[in-house]
């Protein structure tokens, strides 16, 4: 089983969840045989434990939803916390209305856990938004809303208008990218009691030489010194070590997207023991390189 984490408000949701972003394409619908590999590796997360199934509308043009239709098919409805998001610039109520819809459509669900609004959209005013929200939310279409890449000020000024709280906040965050600490979002959720759902949890940079910036991994041996060291000492693997400091505030879960099962087995295996408190700290302290603001999208 995935362990729970519990708002004070008294919503749960698991620590670890499983994406979906290029299953089915990128941002355009492309149909291949690695949809059949995408399909039976969600299955496979579902037997491991994996119940929070994380879309959205703009993955592979709504695509990505309907293989998440076909994967939960015959699991029963209760036992999923599935999560899916409005893309930026459909904010406006009638806009919202219509992406719920078509998400539903092609989720064949009557609701989702979780609704998300992508990206802000500052041209739309958030009253607007909060109409649509809001209306979805009574008609038992959304059972929550959440926000991505949202600033602390910007996340204030949409919960004034809703008639629910927002509970979770999906932003860029690892042992790299660590906006969500330096901007002070992550004490703002435990104030505030909402989650910091961390997106890219595994997928790092460093630099070399020459001093530029190059991608790396969490699980790439040799890359970051002292992963390898935390990770020998505990016996577990780099990405274990990885996902459980990325978690390890209470606030704070994250989200993996593998169509490879024994990647997936090995990130379950990340939440059922901790650090030495010490160890923590190190990884806080010591990790190197630590970049303020994310490479992909910052915080608005």
């Amino acid at each position: 089983m995935i362990p729970l984490k519990k708002l004070e408000n008294g919503i749960e949701m698991p620590v670890l969840g499983l994406g979906t972003w290029l299953m089915g394409g990128d941002f355009e619908k492309k149909p291949s045989p690695q949809d059949d590999i995408d399909i039976r590796a969600i299955r496979s997360a579902i037997e491991m434990g994996y119940t929070h199934i994380d879309t959205a509308e703009i993955y592979a043009a709504g695509y990505s939803e309907e293989l998440v239709a076909q994967a939960v098919k015959g699991t029963a409805r209760e036992n999923l916390f599935i999560a899916t998001k409005a893309m930026r610039g459909n904010h406006t109520a009638t806009l919202l209305e219509q992406s719920l819809n078509n998400s539903l459509a092609r989720l064949k669900t009557d609701y989702v856990d979780l609704y998300y609004l992508h990206q802000p959209t500052p041209e739309i005013p958030f009253e607007e938004t909060a109409k649509g929200l809001n209306r979805a939310y009574r008609d038992g279409k959304i059972r929550h809303v959440g926000v991505c890449n949202f600033s602390k000020e910007r996340f204030d000024d949409l919960q004034r208008y809703l008639d629910m709280p927002i509970i979770a906040n999906q932003v860029h965050y690892n042992l790299v990218f660590r906006e969500a600490e330096v901007s002070g979002l992550i004490d703002h959720a435990q104030r505030n009691d909402y989650f910091v759902i961390a997106w890219r949890p595994l997928r790092f940079k460093k630099r070399n030489a020459s001093h530029s910036s190059v991608e790396t991994n969490a699980w790439e041996t040799g890359a970051f010194p002292l992963l390898d060291e935390i990770a020998a000492k505990y016996g577990k693997t780099n990405v274990q070590i990885a996902l459980n400091w990325t978690t390890h505030k209470p606030n704070v879960l994250t989200l993996v997207k593998s169509s490879n099962p024994t990647h997936l087995q090995d990130a379950a295996g990340s939440f059922d023991w901790r650090l030495d408190d010490a160890d923590y700290q190190k990884l806080d302290r010591d990790f190197k390189p630590v970049f303020k603001t994310s490479d992909t999208i910052p915080l608005i």
